[in-house]
C-alpha cells in the first residue's frame, strides 16, 4: 500500500531535491537497485548521458558512458561517480539482459522475462525547460490516477520515484518475452496496461482539474529494453537541478504482481488493437509530411538497419560522429539530433528507421526527452528536408557528400 503525499508535503519533498550541496544519495540508488534487480537475473545496465549547458559544449563534458553492472556494488559506483558529475544524467535499465548488448542500449532478444513495468509520466513541453515544482505536483497527481485505478484492476502498488520533472512508476510484473507477445518490439501486456491507465476514468478527473496550461505526457515504456533515471541521483534540466528520488516504496510482500493470467485479453487481440498503428508507420515514404502514426518509441536495430549503420560509420565520418553523439559544431542537442536526421533522410532511411537508430545511437537527448519531443523534432525535420542537401539555421553548412 501507499499513503499518498499532500500538497504540502510533496513540495517539501521538491524543496529538498533541490538543495545544490546534494549531488548522490547512496540509500536511494541502493533501494532503488533492490527493488528493481533482486527478483531479476542478469546484467544492468547503467547509463550516464551528459547533458551540455549554454555556457559547456558537448566535447568539452565527455560521451555517453555504459556499464552492464553484475552487482549492487558496480551499480552504486558507477551511479555516485555520474551523479557527482553534475553535467550527466544517470539512467538504469528496467530488465535486466542475458548478455553485453552489440549495440546501445540491447534488444528485446536479450530478455528471456519481463520482471517490471515502468511508466513515464511528464507534461508535454516544446522547449527542453524543467518543470516547475507546482508542474511535477501535477504529475504526481496524475500518476497517483493510475496507481489508483491498477490498484484496483490487478490489486498492485509500484515504487513511485520523482524523476526531477515527472514522476516514474515501477511495478513488479511477470511477463514472458516470446513472439507472440511482442508487436513492433514492445510487449503487448505492457503496452495493454499503460494504455488502459492513461485512458481511465481516474487520470479524466485529473486532467479536467488540472489548470489550462499543464497538458500531460506519457511515454510508452513497453519497450522491454527501456532505461529510466535513477533516484539518488541529480538532474539538472530544472533550474537548480533536482535529485531524484523515492517518493513512495511498498514493502515487496504488499506490492504485488501482475502475471499473465491477470490479464483477461488474448495477444491475438492485442495484435488488432495494436497493430493497425504500427503497420502504418512503417510504410510511410521518407518525403511524407503525415508523421502522426510514426511509432516513436523505442524499437531494436533490424539486421538491415544495423548493417546500414555499420557501412555508413565506416565510409562516412559525419555519419559516424552522429552515431556516437559527439559532434560539438552545434549550439546545442536539439539542432545535432535535428541534423542527425536530416542526415539519414538524406541517406534513404525511412521515418521508422530514423527512429530505431536515434534510440541505438549516442544521442542522449532522444532518450531524455518526452513523446511530444520526438514527434515534434521528427516532424521537423522531414518538412525541412528538400531531397538532396539542406541548410542549417546558421550557414548552410550541412554537407552529405561523403557516402
Amino acid at each position: 500500500m501507499i499513503e499518498p503525499l499532500d500538497k504540502q508535503a510533496f513540495m517539501k519533498q521538491m524543496s529538498a531535491s533541490e538543495q545544490t550541496d546534494k549531488t548522490y544519495s547512496d540509500d536511494a540508488a541502493v533501494d532503488f537497485y533492490h527493488w528493481m534487480y533482486d527478483d531479476q537475473d542478469g546484467l544492468t545496465q547503467v547509463c550516464a548521458f551528459p547533458v551540455p549547458t549554454e555556457d559547456k559544449t558537448k566535447t568539452e563534458m565527455g560521451e555517453g558512458k555504459w556499464i552492464h553492472a553484475r552487482s549492487c556494488d558496480e551499480f552504486r559506483e558507477f551511479c555516485k561517480t555520474h551523479s557527482d558529475l553534475w553535467q550527466y544524467h544517470v539512467y538504469s535499465g528496467v530488465n535486466t539482459l542475458s548478455e553485453n548488448p552489440r549495440y546501445g542500449r540491447g534488444t528485446v532478444e536479450h530478455i528471456d522475462t519481463i520482471k517490471k513495468l515502468s511508466f513515464d509520466i511528464e507534461l508535454a513541453k516544446d522547449s527542453y525547460n524543467g518543470s516547475t515544482k507546482e508542474e511535477v505536483w501535477w504529475t504526481y497527481q496524475y500518476a497517483l490516477a493510475e496507481v489508483k485505478y491498477i490498484s484496483e484492476e490487478y490489486g498492485v502498488f509500484p515504487m513511485v520515484v520523482m524523476s526531477e520533472n515527472g514522476i516514474h512508476l515501477h511495478y513488479n510484473v511477470q511477463f514472458e518475452c516470446t513472439d507472440d507477445l511482442l508487436y513492433n518490439k514492445q510487449h503487448l501486456y505492457s503496452k495493454y496496461i499503460t494504455q488502459e491507465a492513461m485512458n481511465s476514468e481516474y487520470t479524466a478527473i485529473i486532467e479536467s482539474k488540472a489548470p489550462d496550461h499543464i497538458v500531460f505526457s506519457q511515454d510508452d515504456v513497453s519497450d522491454p529494453a527501456r532505461v529510466m533515471k535513477v533516484p539518488g541521483t541529480k538532474g539538472i534540466k530544472s533550474q537548480n537541478g533536482r535529485m531524484c528520488g523515492i517518493v513512495h516504496k511498498p514493502n515487496r510482500e504488499e506490492a504485488g504482481v501482475i502475471t499473465e493470467n491477470d490479464i483477461d485479453i488474448t495477444p491475438e487481440e492485442l495484435k488488432d488493437r495494436f497493430g493497425k498503428a504500427s503497420n502504418n508507420s512503417s510504410s510511410s515514404p521518407s518525403n511524407s509530411t503525415d508523421l502522426k502514426t510514426v511509432d516513436t518509441t523505442p524499437s531494436d536495430l533490424s539486421a538491415e538497419e544495423a548493417e546500414m549503420v555499420e557501412h555508413l560509420v565506416k565510409v562516412d565520418s559525419s555519419f559516424s560522429q552522429f552515431w556516437r553523439g559527439d559532434v560539438d559544431k552545434y549550439d546545442s542537442r536539439s539542432e545535432m539530433e535535428f541534423g542527425f536526421i536530416i542526415k539519414m533522410l538524406n541517406h534513404g532511411f525511412t521515418e521508422s528507421q530514423v527512429v530505431n537508430v536515434m534510440w541505438a545511437s549516442g544521442m542522449s537527448k532522444w532518450e531524455e526527452e518526452s513523446n511530444h519531443y520526438r514527434k515534434k523534432t521528427l516532424e521537423n525535420a522531414v518538412e525541412y528536408f528538400d531531397g538532396n542537401i539542406t541548410k542549417n539555421s546558421k550557414n548552410g553548412s550541412f554537407s552529405f557528400s561523403e557516402k
